[in-house]
């Protein structure tokens, strides 16, 4: 599944003209859309994503099948319901964090329901504080279990960060998961941030995410308005 293309504005602080990001398709990933959007694309998009979410968890239910265990059409419909409740939290959860930021989704992993992520893209002034980015990724503040692992990355595009950490809820005593990826790009009237966060309990598949993860990245387009 590729990503659709809703677009994000912001405004360069350095000289006042607007920046615009938008979201390229990409693998794996499908940009989520917000209440605001028609009815009838929302209503599209969910439906898209369920039936992509039934293909990847589906073939559990018939393994369970061809093993001689019991599985229901009851089951079946519990299932698309619960698929299509996650789904419609995407479009919540995008309606909480717009328009600051966005949110994509990676639909696909087997036996596993979308895996939000956000994005946002801010702009400073050159000369911009090099700490904003590491504090906003998460390589400092918080309650980590240990010290955060921070890798930089050469992109062709710009500077890249990734940053994990586990992190202690101080309310809960749970233990989460938190990858952050950045990319700085300097221009000569205005410093490009793009950050991509995702965080989680499911540890097993931080791997996998990751990886697609820097897929995305790259699919984070930015142009000057007019261009």
């Amino acid at each position: 599944m590729g990503a659709s293309s809703p677009q994000g504005t912001v405004t360069a602080a350095a000289d006042g003209q607007p920046w615009s990001w938008t979201i390229d398709p990409v693998d794996g990933w499908t940009a989520v859309p917000t209440s605001r959007d028609p009815a009838g694309v929302v209503g599209a998009w969910e439906s898209e994503v369920v039936e992509a979410l039934l293909a990847s968890v589906g073939p559990a239910l018939d393994q369970a099948v061809e093993l001689g265990l019991p599985v229901s059409d009851a089951d079946r419909e519990l299932l698309h319901r619960n698929l299509a409740e996650s789904v419609a939290n995407l479009v919540r959860f995008a309606d909480q964090v717009a328009p600051d930021a966005r949110v994509a989704a990676l639909v696909g992993l087997q036996d596993r329901g979308p895996v939000p992520v956000v994005i946002s893209v801010a702009l400073s002034e050159p000369g911009a504080p090099d700490d904003m980015l590491m504090r906003v990724l998460g390589a400092v503040g918080g309650n980590p279990v240990n010290p955060p692992n921070v890798e930089y990355l050469d992109l062709p595009d710009g500077d890249g960060i990734r940053v994990t950490r586990m992190e202690l809820d101080p309310d809960s005593s749970e233990v989460w998961l938190t990858i952050g990826l950045g990319r700085r790009t300097e221009h000569a009237d205005a410093v490009v941030d793009t950050v991509l966060l995702w965080r989680t309990q499911d540890i097993i598949i931080a791997e996998a995410v990751g990886t697609a993860l820097d897929a995305l990245l790259s699919a984070v387009r930015i142009t000057r308005s007019g261009q």
